[in-house]
């Protein structure tokens, strides 16, 4: 990997709840893939479960963390794009302060529910350069589609299924859709593809901002990253592909495990581990473990976070 790309990588994190598990991600993330990182944005939503608190990661990894809490809290529901002209509003929008603050080449966004087991940005990069892409990582929210379900469609080649508007209305009656309900942005003339349930996956996505800065705020005032529209980034994700962007499938198996507490046979996403208590404690005792045991953190930097 050529040596100029070294600190060409700021991260972003937006994060509601398990402040440990964020020091995880973190952790293990500079563990493995310090070299290529300049900066990290740490964004809490300005409310916290259990009225959480991240002073601790800013101590401990000094001036590598950027920390930012946004004026505004969306949680799952979309900010109003008449208001986006004001930038504390604009910037409570998931991951748009790092996109707007970072001077980076690279933008990688993840999830606080990360555990990295190897270099995955030196992965990234090569990928990403292999073919100047606007962004890799594992693509698609297949499990939804009925382009998937119908055997049609699937994250390596989601480019080359392009249905018309009335093809794909007839695969949603056809195959079953669990979010069917929200597809009507995908209709009335505007371009389906990428299909609805096509983005790359928040959770671990390296985005090359040179290319997509054009085509997002503020040169297109409605576009952002983190914008929700039945699911974070679906909107710019199409968006981007049908301005002649294009992006590359990268699974992060090997290298990564997303909701890493999680047990088999039991409900394990991030969702359900803010939503389950037992989950929650569990996922931030793990990492209270892991953190003292493998990231040299002190019981003594912990005592106010250790959960109860």
């Amino acid at each position: 990997m050529p040596e100029n790309l070294q600190n060409s990588i700021d991260v972003a994190l937006h994060v509601y709840g398990k402040p440990l598990m964020t020091a995880v991600a973190i952790s293990s993330l500079l563990a493995h893939s310090g070299k290529w990182i300049n900066k990290i944005y740490l964004v809490p939503e300005r409310e916290q479960p259990y009225n959480e608190e991240y002073d601790f990661i800013v101590d401990q990894f000094k001036d590598k963390v950027i920390f930012y809490r946004p004026w505004f809290y969306f949680g799952l529901k979309p900010g109003k794009e008449r208001f986006f002209w004001l930038k504390q509003y604009r910037w409570s929008i998931r991951y748009q302060y790092a996109f707007e603050k970072s001077n980076a080449r690279y933008l990688y966004l993840i999830h606080n529910d990360m555990l990295f087991h190897d270099d995955i940005l030196g992965l990234y990069l090569k990928q990403i350069q292999s073919e100047q892409f606007a962004g890799v990582g594992p693509i698609g929210m297949c499990w939804n589609c009925p382009a998937s379900y119908a055997g049609l469609c699937d994250s390596d080649s989601y480019s080359s299924y392009q249905p018309n508007e009335e093809e794909f209305a007839s695969l949603v009656d056809q195959y079953p859709a669990p979010r069917k309900q929200v597809y009507d942005y995908f209709r009335g003339g505007r371009e389906v593809w990428p299909l609805p349930e096509c983005r790359l996956n928040e959770w671990s996505a390296l985005v090359d901002r040179q290319q997509t800065a054009p085509y997002q705020w503020p040169h297109d005032k409605e576009i952002m990253f983190g914008q929700m529209y039945m699911d974070t980034a679906v909107r710019w994700f199409h968006h981007m592909n049908n301005k002649g962007l294009r992006f590359k499938n990268v699974p992060i198996a090997g290298y990564a495990t997303h909701v890493w507490t999680g047990q088999e046979g039991e409900l394990n996403s991030g969702v359900d581990t803010l939503s389950n208590h037992d989950l929650y404690l569990r996922a931030e005792n793990m990492s209270y473990q892991k953190l003292i045991s493998e990231y040299g953190f002190s019981e003594k930097s912990l005592s106010r976070h250790r959960p109860k």
